[in-house]
């Protein structure tokens, strides 16, 4: 039998994806978490064979969940979901070990190849992403390539400042002091040259509909 945790703390997504797994995996027993501190318990007392979660739940650090899961569960099988641009977040992602990282907008026979692609461990990659590796390759450096210069801390602090979180608020949710954060933020700003976060998000908005 199939074991798989999904977190997302959207339930209407959880629910969304236990259907097309249940529709591929026929008695897998799924398990639901809405953040990050939920999915660190599970991981740490149950073997999974695949853990599909978002990149930005509430008081969740993504980055430091990921190294943590694959010190426990080096093996684990690792899909990405999320509403953040593949443009920007994926090879990061990838880099942290993440098989397979898909855009929720996409559609449902879709999201059902990513599972099962990453289910036989292989990794996943989107229409999209290929399309964009290819645009890359033709074109030399891609237009995008300020935001690979950030790091994955760095993408998760841009993924909160775009959202309209503070520096406080931030710092909250990735347990992290608020000096870190301002200094992730500095840098952020200075990497990708923009002078605030008003410019910031009309930059990272424009490659989110690339």
């Amino acid at each position: 039998m199939k074991k798989i945790l999904i977190a997302d703390d959207h339930t209407i997504v959880r629910t969304g994806l236990s259907v097309l797994i249940n529709s591929e995996y026929i008695n897998a027993q799924i398990d639901e978490c809405s953040d990050g501190n939920c999915a660190w318990e599970k991981i740490q007392t149950t073997q999974y064979d695949l853990f599909v979660m978002d990149i930005n739940m509430p008081a969740t650090d993504s980055v430091n969940l990921l190294k943590n899961i694959f010190s426990v569960q080096p093996h684990l099988k690792v899909l990405i979901l999320s509403m953040s641009s593949e443009e920007i977040y994926a090879k990061k992602y990838l880099q942290l070990g993440a098989l397979g990282f898909i855009n929720k907008e996409s559609d449902a026979v879709e999201i059902r190849r990513a599972i099962t692609t990453v289910m036989n461990n292989r990794k996943y990659l989107s229409p999209k992403l290929q399309e964009i590796i290819t645009r890359q390759a033709l074109e030399g450096t891609p237009a995008s390539s300020a935001f690979e210069n950030l790091s994955a801390r760095e993408l998760e602090v841009m993924t909160h400042l775009v959202d309209g979180k503070n520096v406080s608020e931030i710092a909250e949710i990735l347990s992290i002091h608020i000096s870190t954060v301002s200094t992730h933020k500095a840098s952020i700003l200075q990497k990708l040259k923009v002078k605030n976060v008003i410019e910031l998000t009309t930059l990272v908005k424009r490659f989110d509909i690339v």
